[in-house]
């Protein structure tokens, strides 16, 4: 098979539509089950603590997972992986419809995150596969795009099928968006070129359980204490499975993760800063939506309404940002979109008590807008110094740097908001905060933005180290 049978397809469209469908789906699925959480907790008559492991289940596994996911892509072919992932996903989706306990429904979305995994890993991957180099950044910006749409679309319409159909509904829409899409995959997208290499099952284990417990116990802080017995606990066994993990892959012939490729600037810049990068924006995730119900008392609906200002920015400027890297490379508008993005940090630790929601908007369409420049040229960058035959572990790695620094950013803002709180349990509670607590909550959120500003600055600088690069693309 020629190489550009397997890397070149002539209906770059077709494929493109295609992946913005699956991209679409995963998020969307994320951010819809959320909103059926208390029905899922009265009918189950479970507590909303035990619930919350349908959803804790889902990103741990997805994000232990993708990374391997990535390195099969490459072993057994992104396409194969693709459509698998599409297949297991819609059986997790139609398993979690009918669980008949609690337990079952979190099993059955642990299938759910395998088959995410699967999708999430190989989609940028069949984009560098399907395009060349000089519209890839394009093609990225619309796979950002339909992430966007996908977490924008998903609390609204699960809304709507809670009301009207129950709880079971977020998850039976699955199966027939799956069905479709893993259809049209299996026929067009570009042929599979699977290297004849072992798949590293040790590491990939190791890799997996040294992620998980790293990401429990970044989880736990919220809750437990940054110092607590059960965290420094979790983060002990990590070190112990990280170390194994390093020493496996740095002694197996054909590796899981290949450390060579951080010995490329753009590779190690680009991931380095996708870290960050989000560890900052999840400052804002995690604080606004208490900020906006219990500080400033707003209606559920306006908040959810302004809460979408951030990935519908992201939605807008994505495809032009994709666009403008293609033309002018990825180190200026990565940088400049990380400056924005900590421009709209700091403007944010000057809300207050009563800032007007006018004001908020702005800043959250900001934060968008900083991302949307950082992220597809990113991922465009880091996709462009992988080689071929390693693109699918490429492509997981910035799924890998998203959720991890997402994970750290939420760890981090809480525990600087809870020790500004000195032992309040406002972040427990479920009504308005009267105003002597709410301007401690004020005070508290301030310094967490602030550090959220500094990171964003530091993502920039290690943004920026990636040099410039010569035109056209060579990847």
């Amino acid at each position: 098979m020629s190489q550009d049978t397997c890397y070149h397809d002539p209906n770059p469209r077709i494929v493109l539509g295609i992946l913005i469908a699956g991209t679409f789906l995963a998020p969307l699925d994320s951010s819809i089950v959320n909103i059926a959480l208390p029905a899922i907790a009265a009918d189950y008559g479970a507590s909303m603590t035990s619930v919350g492991w349908v959803a804790t289940a889902y990103l741990l596994t997805n994000a232990s997972l993708v990374l391997s996911m990535g390195r099969l892509g490459d072993i057994w072919g992104l396409r194969r992986v693709y459509v698998a992932g599409f297949v297991v996903f819609g059986t997790g989706s139609l398993a979690c419809a009918v669980s008949p306990s609690l337990i079952v429904l979190i099993l059955s979305r642990v299938v759910q995150a395998v088959g995410a995994s699967m999708m999430f890993a190989a989609g940028p991957a069949l984009v560098t596969r399907a395009f060349p180099p000089e519209t890839r950044g394009r093609a990225l910006g619309w796979i950002s795009l339909s992430v966007s749409a996908g977490l924008t679309v998903g609390p609204s319409l699960g809304g709507f099928l809670l009301g009207a159909l129950g709880w079971q509904a977020v998850f039976l829409i699955n199966i027939p968006l799956s069905i479709i899409v893993a259809v049209a995959a299996a026929r067009k997208l570009p042929k599979d070129c699977p290297e004849p290499e072992a798949f590293d099952l040790v590491g990939a284990l190791l890799g997996a359980i040294a992620l998980t417990l790293l990401l429990l116990a970044f989880s736990a802080t919220e809750h437990v204490g940054l110092f607590s017995g059960l965290v420094m606990g979790l983060l002990a066994a990590a070190i112990v499975a990280g170390w194994l993990f390093v020493r496996t892959e740095l002694t197996v012939p054909h590796p899981t993760l290949d450390f060579g490729l951080f010995q490329s600037r753009t590779f190690r810049a680009g991931v380095g800063s996708a870290v960050l990068a989000y560890m900052a924006l999840f400052a804002v995730t995690f604080t606004m939506p208490f900020y906006l119900l219990r500080v400033l008392g707003i209606d559920p609906a306006v908040a959810g309404l302004l809460l979408t200002a951030t990935p519908l920015s992201m939605a807008v400027f994505s495809p032009v940002a994709g666009r403008l890297s293609d033309k002018y490379g990825s180190r200026g508008l990565t940088t400049g979109g990380l400056s924005v993005l900590a421009s709209a940090l700091l403007a944010a630790s000057f809300f207050g008590a009563a800032t007007s929601t006018v004001t908020i908007g702005i800043v959250l369409v900001a934060v968008g807008t900083g991302l949307s420049f950082f992220g597809a040229p990113n991922s465009a960058d880091v996709l462009r110094a992988t080689p071929r035959t390693r693109v699918g572990v490429g492509s997981a790695l910035i799924g890998q740097a998203r959720n991890l620094g997402m994970t750290l950013g939420i760890a981090t803002t809480a525990a600087i908001i809870a020790a500004g709180l000195d032992g309040a349990a406002l972040m427990d509670s479920t009504q308005a905060l009267n105003p002597a607590e709410a301007l401690q909550f004020v005070s508290a959120m301030r310094p967490a933005f602030i550090a959220a500003a500094v990171i964003a600055v530091v993502g920039a600088a290690v943004s920026w180290s990636r040099g410039a690069h010569k035109a056209p693309y060579s990847g």
